[in-house]
């Protein structure tokens, strides 16, 4: 260290390995033994070394820094995502780079091409695709990176994908609610689709909604526009929670049961929403002189968040959870302990979607390939080969809490 600043070489030598293991293991490359990369690390902690990116990128052409691209930073959701993805792609000695779009695909479309690292700087990325449509050209517009959709739901992959279990997930919350007794079933989540449309479902809330429709369907429940209400947001649930309430207290009302709580609903969503009155509206919209009384006694929704909206709005009208309704959600990224009652919720597997994610990704940067061909063909064992774009689909579990627990 003549000039003060060490080297790889010195890293190397204080973890007791070849300059080329220190390298490997510095950029997380594979083929390195854990014990070995945290030695290396250690002696890198200890001599202060830091690498020099700009040398590092003209020598291998590559920055080791992942784009991350997701619809916002605000939800506990989207925070979860981030962090675990930021996680496991610097357990691999990577760096992750995170930028939000807001649910634009102008916003997407300008990370992906316009940023002014973009063409340069980024080795690869990831993107959460839910919003952004199906006709954005994404694998065209980030200059030939590999790339990773998270929820694309593409029928026919065209770039590698990670899925949520959105069909089978939903599928399972529906039928834990008809295991609870429940045998009028409203939904909540994507606007109504005939049987025949979602066939070929391409977003999640879609796919969902074909889970609920299959399960509500084998068990000879109705399916129909009357069971089905739009809304993936706290304040559209609340909207839905006052909607469903209607319809359960003008089927109380036709069978003679005296309604509990309706001079609340006046005064409801009056903290949530822009205007109180716009959503008692939209509630009356399906009154009972306008729309079936269902006396529905269970909620299935398509995200955590809008049933805990849907929990608010039928308590705005007296209409208690679970002993009533009881309502189950879906992505479990919060532990739902906050919220009175609790939460049930089908819980998906973050951490094995930062491990797909980051696997396909790099294994696309190590063999050299840009949007389906192969940069090194010359020099790979792979010669000659490319990966076409490979799916997977993530796990989850059924968490049970109070708001489906049958009290005695």
């Amino acid at each position: 260290m003549a000039s003060g600043k060490p080297t790889l070489r010195d890293v190397a030598a204080e973890a007791g390995v070849s300059p080329m293991t220190a390298s490997n293991a510095l950029r997380g490359k594979a083929g390195v033994k854990e014990s070995t990369r945290a030695k290396v690390l250690a002696a890198a902690r200890k001599l202060d070394y830091r690498i020099n990116l700009t040398a590092s990128m003209l020598k291998s052409g590559r920055s080791n820094i992942i784009h991350i691209i997701v619809n916002e930073f605000d939800s506990p959701f989207y925070s979860k995502l981030t962090q675990t993805l930021s996680r496991e792609i610097t357990s691999r000695g990577l760096t992750p780079f995170i930028e939000q779009t807001q649910y634009s695909p102008d916003a997407a479309e300008h990370a992906l091409s316009s940023n002014p690292f973009s063409g340069q700087l980024f080795d690869g990325e990831i993107l959460h695709a839910t919003g952004l449509g199906t006709n954005l050209p994404l694998a065209k517009l980030n200059g030939g990176r590999p790339l990773v959709l998270l929820d694309a739901c593409e029928e026919t992959p065209t770039v590698d994908a990670v899925n949520f279990p959105n069909e089978e997930g939903e599928r399972a919350a529906v039928q834990h609610l008809i295991d609870q007794g429940c045998s009028s079933i409203a939904i909540v989540g994507h606007r109504f689709a005939p049987r025949a449309e979602l066939t070929h479902a391409q977003n999640a809330f879609a796919l969902r909604l074909r889970g609920a429709c299959a399960a509500l369907m084998d068990a000879r429940l109705p399916y129909n526009e009357t069971v089905v209400f739009e809304g993936g947001c706290s304040n559209d649930g609340i909207t839905a929670g006052h909607a469903i309430a209607e319809r359960i207290m003008a089927a109380r009302a036709e069978n003679g049961v005296s309604n509990v709580g309706t001079e609340s609903a006046s005064m409801a969503g009056a903290d949530d929403c822009n205007d109180a009155s716009g959503v008692v509206a939209a509630g009356s919209a399906g009154s009972a002189d306008r729309t079936p009384a269902i006396a529905f006694d269970g909620v299935c929704c398509a995200n955590d968040f809008a049933a805990f909206g849907v929990i608010r709005g039928l308590a705005d009208y007296g209409i208690r959870v679970p002993q009533d309704v009881k309502v189950i959600g879906f992505d479990g990224v919060t532990s739902g302990s906050y919220a009175t009652p609790s939460l049930s919720t089908i819980q998906v597997d973050l951490n094995q979607l930062a491990k797909f994610a980051v696997d396909m990704i790099v294994e696309r940067i190590e063999r050299g390939e840009v949007n389906g061909n192969s940069s090194n063909a010359g020099n790979s064992n792979d010669a000659g080969t490319v990966l076409p774009p490979s799916r997977a689909t993530i796990g989850y579990q059924l968490v049970e809490r109070e708001s489906t627990t049958t009290i005695i």
